[in-house]
């Protein structure tokens, strides 16, 4: 479970980094279109969160399991974020 916004981006730092050393191309492809946070507005965070969810859509057989639950919890974190009432 991620708890506050330096774990979150830890993770996700990590996941970059591990597929980097792999040549992951499909989860760099769609991650990096929000990673680095370019803004931290919500229109930001919206971005990060669709990246996310395209590397689980489009590259999830490039993942390990580890990593699959990792960016899980990369996204569930954002989304209780970005849609919070």
């Amino acid at each position: 479970m991620i708890e506050d916004n330096k774990q979150l981006f830890s993770s996700i730092q990590g996941l970059v980094e591990a597929w980097c050393d792999r040549r992951c191309l499909r989860a760099l492809r769609n991650i990096l279109r929000g990673y680095p946070l370019v803004s931290p507005l919500t229109d930001g965070w919206g971005e990060l969160l669709t990246s996310l969810q395209d590397v689980r859509a489009f590259a999830r057989d490039e993942l390990t399991v580890d990593e699959q639950k990792r960016l899980d919890d990369c996204i569930r974190a954002i989304e209780n974020a970005v849609h919070r009432p």
